[in-house]
Formats: C-alpha cells, sequence, structure tokens
C-alpha cells in the first residue's frame, strides 16, 4: 500500500508544490509508533527551507492528500537536512559526485556500511557505484538498507573565527 499511496501523493502534489517554487525530494508513508505518517521532504534550488515555507506547503497540499488517504494520518513536511536521505534512484543521480554513506543488509569484504564516493547511477540495472580510496564498488539498490550524502563539517570549521574562551564572561573568575 506505502509505494501506491507514496506515487499517487507525489503525483498529484508536485503541480502545487512546483507552483510555490519548491522540489519533492521524497515522499514516504509509514506506520511509526502506531500512527500513519505521510512525510514529503522538500527542496528548493535558491537556498534553505524555513519552517514557514514548510507550514505553506502543508496547507497548500493536506486537501489534496486527504483525497487520497482514507485513513487517519499525519503530515509532516519538512526540509531534507545537512545528509540528504537516498530515497529513490532519482536522488541518486541528483547527488552523483558526492560523498555518501551506505548501509547493507548484509556484510560485504567492504564491511556493512560503506563511506566513498557517488560515482555512477545505473537505472537500467538499479545499481549504483561507489569509489572508495580509487576502487568502484558496485551495489544494487536492492542491497541498500539505507543511504545519505555526507556534509563535510571540516570546511565550516576552518572558516570558523576562533573562540577565546577567556574572554567569555562564565569562565571568568571574579
Amino acid at each position: 500500500m506505502g509505494v501506491k499511496i507514496e506515487h499517487s501523493v507525489e503525483e498529484k502534489i508536485e503541480p502545487i508544490v512546483k507552483e510555490l517554487d519548491f522540489d519533492i525530494e521524497y515522499v514516504e508513508y509509514v506506520n511509526e509508533g502506531g500512527n500513519n505518517i505521510l512525510r514529503i521532504v522538500l527542496d528548493k534550488s535558491n537556498g534553505t527551507i524555513d519552517v514557514d515555507e514548510c507550514e505553506k506547503v502543508s496547507r497548500a497540499v493536506e486537501n489534496t492528500v486527504d483525497t487520497l488517504i482514507k485513513n487517519e494520518y499525519v503530515l509532516e513536511v519538512s526540509s531534507p537536512g545537512i545528509e540528504r536521505q537516498l530515497k529513490n534512484i532519482r536522488l541518486y543521480k541528483k547527488y552523483t559526485s558526492q560523498e555518501i554513506f551506505v548501509k547493507l543488509y548484509q556484510k560485504t569484504e567492504y564491511g556493512k556500511e560503506i563511506t566513498g564516493i557517488l560515482t555512477n547511477v545505473n537505472e537500467n540495472d538499479n545499481t549504483i557505484t561507489v569509489s572508495i580510496n580509487g576502487k568502484d564498488i558496485v551495489l544494487k539498490l536492492e542491497e541498500i538498507t539505507s543511504a545519505h550524502t555526507v556534509y563535510d563539517f571540516s570546511k565550516d570549521l576552518k572558516d570558523a573565527k576562533p573562540v577565546n574562551l577567556n574572554k567569555l564572561n562564565k569562565f571568568n573568575k571574579k
């Protein structure tokens, strides 16, 4: 039921979301703690998404979603965050050339968790290629339990201004 609902919802709300100048990263319909949750994760090309924008999209799509889901559900509209979940082939393609973290169902010679550069996505074979230290590893999407992009915080730390702890009042002795 989930995949059908997710596909139907995405298909119906995409024009509404596009008109508001957002893109749909993914839609997922899950049961958590006995609650049905419809998650719509948005992105936009020109910056970050704030809470008010998520609320705006939520209000714009809720009536359409209500016509598709007959059961009681919770609607969550959010931004993808710094590390982007790779939930479908479209997102793998979008984040090609990025560093990703992949968790597998079964342990391989490279382990059960792999971090490397996403170098290729093959839709025909439903595979991705991840480069680890120059070695290419081909993974079938069905082998992957979860995957996300990896944000490099070291770039932010390198540009950050140092903090002089002696100048902070709560550290000064009186």
